[in-house]
């Protein structure tokens, strides 16, 4: 097996036990590896500290401080370029591993694709009161998530949560660090992979996604997206279901209509989206009005 960089960008996140975890188990592999946690200038200087604190502590770790905030896209690309070896595993801070052979697996599965995707799971429970809107869609996203689904549509269920890649590969493609703003650098990514012909392989081994948003920062991160989504809409090309929906819109020439419904029902979507039951149907409903009246 080739030696392996864990890279792990961090803001305002305690990211103790998966670099804890991740070393014990590359420690295992009896391969070269290295941990990069890299943290994006966090505002939270405990969490930041704590950061330090673990990568300090184990071997093979490192810790990097940006002294200015970079954004999602661009702290990737910083990642990969401090890295020294072949394969390149990107993890979000907020993961946890369940599995003690997810390493292993990884590395298993990194000679048959250039790209493997791990995948994730949501927590078992929701982790408070106040979340009900991203663990909802977290859970509904569920059936997705399985190996066999994502490789039906592989370049469009790419996720950056977790993913393994040779090094050579993302060199050549990195991300788009125009996406300064919360989503869909991901969803581009995956459809550069496409556009290259790198090869991409699905496989189940998830870590659990546990920095679950409160409602109102969710909600305020779904704007984000969609400002994202139209801002590239050009770029992504088919890889969003919500730009699909939109240029049917546009299409059959009902913009006026979902403007309408922005217009009068913008609050009364919120309010059921930021309240203890909401809907996936409003949450979708939501996302195209606004890209209508952007």
């Amino acid at each position: 097996m080739e030696a392996l960089s864990i890279l792990i960008p961090v803001y305002n996140w305690d990211c103790t036990r998966l670099v804890r975890d991740l070393h014990f188990q590359g420690l295992t592999l009896d391969i070269p590896y290295e941990i990069i946690v890299a943290d994006d200038c966090s505002t939270d200087k405990d969490l930041q500290a704590k950061s330090r604190l673990v990568a300090e502590i184990h071997e093979n770790c490192r810790y990097i401080g940006l002294q200015h905030n970079i954004g999602r896209a661009a702290i990737r690309n910083f990642l990969a370029d401090q890295s020294k070896y072949e394969k390149l595993l990107f993890l979000d801070c907020d993961a946890e591993v369940r599995d003690k052979q997810f390493l292993k697996k990884y590395m298993e599965a990194s000679g048959r694709a250039s790209v493997v995707c791990g995948g994730l799971t949501h927590p078992d429970e929701i982790p408070m009161k106040g979340m009900e809107l991203r663990y909802l869609y977290e859970k509904n996203a569920a059936y997705e998530r399985s190996a066999g689904f994502r490789s039906q549509n592989p370049y469009l269920r790419f996720t950056s949560f977790s993913f393994l890649i040779d090094r050579d590969v993302f060199m050549s493609i990195r991300f788009d660090e125009s996406y300064v703003r919360y989503g869909y650098e991901d969803v581009q990514f995956g459809h550069e992979l496409e556009a290259h012909g790198v090869s991409i392989l699905h496989i189940d081994n998830p870590l659990a996604h546990m920095g679950l948003d409160d409602s109102p920062t969710y909600l305020n991160k779904t704007r984000q997206a969609v400002l994202n989504a139209f801002d590239h809409k050009y770029d992504i090309g088919e890889s969003s279901k919500l730009l699909t929906h939109y240029r049917k819109v546009l299409k059959f020439r009902v913009k006026w209509l979902f403007r309408f419904i922005w217009a009068f029902f913008q609050k009364s979507m919120e309010k059921n989206l930021l309240g203890p039951k909401p809907k996936l149907r409003i949450f979708s409903l939501y996302k195209l009005c606004y890209i209508c009246v952007l």
